[in-house]
C-alpha cells in the first residue's frame, strides 16, 4: 500500500519539476500547467463522497486494485498526449479514482494496525507519499530533463504496474464495515467542521507555494538546482512524517497546531530569501517548510480518524476530499501570483493561510476535540 502510494502521489505531482518543459512543448502558459493540480484536485474534490458511498459494500481490496487501473490509464494518455486537452483528459482519468484510494488507504492501514496506533499506521502508508518527494519526483524531473517528459510518464507507468503486481499479489481480502453510531460518535461528529476548515487553510497554503517550489529556486538559486529543491522538500517531508507518526496518536491537536505555525513562519523567511535572492536561504525555507507539510497528512488525518471514529471510511474521504480542495485552491492562488509576476505573493498567501489554520486549530477544534 505504502508503494501504491508512492507512485499514485509521484503521478498527481509530476508537473511539478516539469512546468517548464512540458509548458514549453504544448505550447501553453507555465500557469496552465500548474493549473492541471487544480483540474485533478477539483475532479478528486466532486467524486470522491458519492464513489465512496455508492461502493460501500465492496471488498477493499478490489476498490484498491481498481484505483491503480485507473492511474494507468491516465499515465498511458499523458504520455502519448500531443495536445494541452488530451493531458488534461488524462490527469482526469487518474484523478477519478484518486480520493478513493486515500479515502481507503488509511483506514485500512488503521484496521489492520492494532489497536492505539492508528497514527503510525498512518504514518507507515504516509511514508510512501513522502518518498515519491524524496525519490519520486526529483526522478521524473531529472528523467524528464535528460529523456523528455513523455518518455519520464512511461517509466512511471512501469512503476504502477510494479505496484499492482505487488497489491494482486499480498493484499487480503478486506470485507466493507458498516459505521456504528453511538453517543461517543454524536458527541465527536461536531468536531469534523472546524477540522474541515482548519485543513482547507493548511492545504491551501502548502500547495500556493509547493506548486511553484521550482520558480522559487529557479529565481533564487538557478534552474539547475531544481531537482535538488524538489528532493530536498522531500527529505523534509519524510523528516516530518516520521517525527509525526511517533507523537500523533497522543499529542494530535498538538502536532496539527505546530506544523500550521511553522508553514506560517517559514513562508515568512521564504519571502525574505525571494526578496534578497538567496538560494541558501531558500533552501532552508524549504526544508522546515516541507518538513511542516510532511507532517501535516498523518497528523491530519489521524485527528480525523478519530473524530469520526463511528464511520472511519466517511470522515477519511471528507479529509481527502478537503484535502484536494485545498490544492486545487492552493494551485490556483499560486497560479494567479505567477501569470501575474508575482512570485512572492504564492508565499504572502501561505503565510496568512498557515496562520488561519493554526488559529482554528487553537481557537475551535482544541475545545471539541479534547
Amino acid at each position: 500500500m505504502s508503494f501504491a502510494a508512492f507512485v499514485y502521489v509521484t503521478f498527481e505531482m509530476f508537473a511539478v519539476g516539469l512546468i517548464s518543459p512540458m509548458a514549453r512543448d504544448l505550447n501553453v502558459s507555465e500557469g496552465q500547467i500548474g493549473l492541471l493540480m487544480s483540474v485533478y484536485a477539483g475532479l478528486v474534490a466532486v467524486v470522491t463522497i458519492p464513489l465512496i458511498h455508492l461502493t460501500r459494500n465492496v471488498d477493499r481490496r478490489h476498490l484498491l486494485i481498481g484505483t491503480l487501473l485507473f492511474l494507468l490509464g491516465g499515465i498511458v494518455l499523458q504520455a502519448t498526449a500531443t495536445s494541452y486537452a488530451t493531458l488534461v483528459a488524462g490527469r482526469v482519468t487518474a484523478a477519478f479514482t484518486h480520493g478513493v484510494f486515500w479515502s481507503l488507504i488509511n483506514p485500512t492501514a488503521a484496521r489492520i494496525a492494532p489497536a492505539g496506533q492508528t497514527g503510525k499506521a498512518v504514518a507507515s502508508v504516509a511514508i510512501g507519499s513522502t518518498l515519491s518527494m524524496v525519490l519520486g519526483s526529483p526522478l521524473t524531473t531529472a528523467l524528464g530533463a535528460a529523456i523528455g517528459w513523455r518518455a519520464s510518464t512511461w517509466v512511471l507507468g512501469a512503476a504502477v504496474v510494479g505496484a499492482l503486481v505487488m497489491l494482486v499479489i499480498t493484499l487480503p481480502s478486506l470485507p466493507a464495515t458498516h459505521s456504528q453510531k453511538d453517543a461517543t460518535a454524536r458527541a465527536s461528529r461536531s468536531a469534523i467542521p472546524s477540522l474541515v476548515l482548519y485543513l482547507v487553510f493548511a492545504v491551501t497554503a502548502i500547495f500556493s507555494t509547493f506548486t511553484y517550489l521550482a520558480l522559487l529556486v529557479e529565481r533564487t538559486a538557478g534552474h539547475q538546482f531544481v531537482p535538488y529543491g524538489v528532493s530536498l522538500y522531500g527529505i523534509a517531508g519524510l523528516i516530518g512524517v516520521t517525527w509525526a507518526g511517533r507523537r500523533v496518536d497522543s499529542r494530535m491537536i498538538r502536532i496539527n497546531g505546530l506544523a500550521a505555525a511553522t508553514l506560517a513562519a517559514s513562508a515568512i523567511a521564504g519571502l525574505l530569501a525571494l526578496h534578497f535572492v538567496s538560494g541558501p536561504a531558500m533552501f532552508a525555507v524549504i526544508a522546515v517548510f516541507g518538513a511542516a507539510a510532511g507532517a501535516l497528512p498523518t497528523a491530519s488525518t489521524t485527528i480525523f480518524l478519530h473524530a469520526g471514529e463511528h464511520n472511519p471510511d466517511m470522515a477519511s474521504s471528507i479529509s481527502v476530499v478537503t484535502f484536494q480542495v485545498g490544492i486545487a485552491s492552493g494551485s490556483a492562488v499560486g497560479a494567479a501570483a505567477v501569470d501575474l509576476g508575482y512570485l512572492s505573493g504564492t508565499l504572502l498567501a501561505s503565510a496568512v493561510l498557515a496562520a488561519l489554520a493554526f488559529s482554528v486549530m487553537a481557537t475551535r477544534s482544541r475545545s471539541l476535540l479534547r
